[in-house]
């Protein structure tokens, strides 16, 4: 349209131009033509300069307008991609909401300004390969800087207990007491009654059992201690098992027999049963108990379940095998620096290894540090999804880092379902014929040797499709050859750029494809947060690390969690503290 423009313009010019020499020519020379027919002649050029210049300006006019309805097309363009971006999000956040057709529902922050980690996901599949972006951290997770001294513990206000301080107990009420004959025997004098142990069992109602301990002096040595031995008598509750009563067996630090403690412990970290419910299911059996009670007698079994997580950490890391990690945050009341509380965002990490069918959980912070120091030197294959604190791994000797293709095709399967690009599809049903190997696999009870074989025959010519076909989709688009949803540009940026990671497990043969058995670990977690909501410490995320430990440990090894519970506990009761040795005979 300008080229068109400066040609009019040229031309007018040029006229003009002509006519000036023609009349200077005419007035030197006298003029070949007559006044009529030169009067005649300008005239006509006269009429052709005007039409040439309204044609001209309607030229230019009509240029501006095409200008603008270009401008007001590329703007139309540019609202239909942003509204077709905007629908597949509504879509996702309904999908999110309700849950129907949901392959991975999106877990809710508690506060807007903070990213989850579907979020940083999303955010780093926009902005391209990991390698090229520093490690992602939560913006609030600076180093704790402890107070130069620690603040000074106060004295327990006891000026408004009642009179009456009410104690837990249950239906049923049986009375230990000590037989005074045989201190005689054993060179025991009594003093008097102590504090009495109160011990508590469920069995199928709530039991209590009171030992009525007294204090003793040594008639040899002259010390004093609580002691108890019990008396035979004819007791009202008679159990099959009522010999199991004359002693106490206690876990230590708490009132719970190993049975109890293992019950709780099974109810809350296996069931998600809160303690709040869990105080109105023992209500209900005549046993009057408060949630903090439940809670301190769960935090006291941890302590010994944590020693046997070094057992199972062993087991875990065994050099040569493959592991599987992810993640999931948990709001966590932190205290702060200068000794106020507020909640901040805490991550309790899932390792699974398949071989040696143990699951691991670390509590703490969502930043590459934790698990590189949990990790250590660990030599094997570690499946993850995209997030960048698992990049060094690929860099590290001995190790090899393969990325999930469940994250890929869910990302495909929005585009498609949420975005409406048909484009989607072709990658899904490819994608779904790699996952039809490894189930053919999985069926046919292939050994490592044939699933290579297998991979290498039907795999490998489908992932060459996929990283042919993304690379000219792509190259289309960035020349505005074609168009596709932003959804869809996203997932083929995501595949390109983690494609040395998502084909690392096509050369080993006991690697899965995916890292869903860690998700399936997750979740009885995720189903606990929505149970309690977070954690009043960070105390509680290492409570819960422990226990879930067990429990998800237990499913892998095909064992009823509530039965390694009893056997471990019992053992603790019985004064035994070889932690490996016992997770060996319970567990492993």
């Amino acid at each position: 349209m300008a080229d068109l423009k400066l040609d009019i313009a040229r031309m007018v010019m040029q006229t003009r131009y002509e006519m000036q020499l023609e009349r200077e020519a005419s007035s030197v020379r006298g003029g070949d033509l007559s006044d009529m027919d030169r009067e005649n002649y300008q005239k006509r050029i006269d009429d052709l300069l005007n039409a040439v210049s309204s044609l001209l300006d309607a030229n230019n006019a009509m240029g501006e307008k095409i200008q603008r309805l270009e401008k007001i097309a590329e703007d139309y363009e540019d609202l239909k991609a942003e509204n077709a971006k905007l629908k597949g999000e509504l879509a996702m956040r309904k999908r999110a909401q309700h849950g129907k057709g949901s392959e991975k529902p999106k877990e809710n922050t508690a506060s807007s300004d903070e990213k989850t980690k579907d979020d940083d996901e999303n955010d780093y599949i926009e902005n391209g390969s990991r390698n090229d972006i520093p490690p992602v951290e939560d913006p609030d997770e600076e180093e704790d800087i402890s107070p130069s001294e620690p603040p000074a513990k106060k004295e327990r206000d006891n000026s408004n207990r009642p009179e009456h301080y009410e104690k837990g107990h249950a239906d049923i009420h049986v009375i230990h007491d000590c037989d005074l004959d045989k201190l005689e025997e054993l060179g025991l004098e009594f003093i008097r009654y102590t504090r009495p142990v109160d011990q508590f069992d469920r069995v199928s109602i709530t039991r209590q059992d009171t030992y009525r301990y007294v204090w003793v002096r040594d008639k040899k040595t002259g010390k004093e201690f609580s002691f108890f031995y019990p008396k035979e008598e004819k007791r009202e509750c008679i159990f099959v098992n009522e010999s199991d009563y004359d002693k106490p067996s206690l876990v230590p630090h708490t009132s719970c027999t190993w049975r109890m403690l293992s019950d709780l412990g099974v109810n809350r970290y296996q069931y998600a049963l809160s303690c709040g419910r869990e105080m109105f299911r023992m209500f209900n059996e005549k046993m009057k108990v408060s949630p903090q009670t439940i809670l301190n007698w769960l935090k006291e079994g941890s302590e010994f379940l944590k020693g046997g997580m070094s057992h199972i950490k062993r087991r875990l890391l065994k050099k040569g095998t493959a592991i599987y990690v992810d993640e999931t945050w948990v709001d966590t009341k932190v205290k702060q620096p200068d000794g106020s509380f507020r909640y901040e965002k805490r991550y309790m990490w899932v390792i699974v290894n398949l071989a040696t069918k143990v699951c691991y959980y670390l509590f703490g912070r969502r930043r590459r540090e934790v698990i590189e120091k949990f990790l250590g030197d660990f030599q094997g294959t570690l499946m993850t999804d995209a997030y960048n604190a698992y990049a060094y791994f690929s860099k590290l000797d001995g190790c090899t880092h393969a990325c999930c293709w469940a994250h890929v095709r869910r990302i495909f399967w929005s585009a498609l379902k949420d975005y409406k690009d048909p484009f989607a599809q072709e990658y899904i049903k490819k994608i779904g014929v790699l996952y039809k190997v490894e189930l053919e696999s999985i069926l046919l009870h292939r050994t490592e040797a044939e699933v290579l074989e297998a991979r290498k025959l039907e795999s490998i010519p489908i992932l060459n499709e996929l990283d042919q076909e993304s690379a000219l989709l792509l190259a289309k688009v960035k020349s505005k050859e074609l168009k596709i949803s932003s959804k869809l540009e996203k997932a083929l940026n995501y595949m390109r750029n983690h494609w040395k990671e998502l084909i690392a497990y096509i050369d080993i043969g006991d690697v899965l494809i995916d890292n869903n058995c860690c998700e399936r670990a997750v979740r009885p977690f995720t189903n606990l947060r929505k149970s309690f909501g977070g954690f009043s410490s960070e105390l509680g995320g290492e409570v819960a690390a422990a226990w879930l430990t067990f429990v998800e440990s237990c499913k892998l090894q095909k064992k009823a969690a509530l039965e390694v519970f009893n056997g471990y506990f019992q053992r603790i009761a019985e004064g035994r503290r070889d932690y490996d040795l016992i997770t060996e005979e319970v567990l492993c």
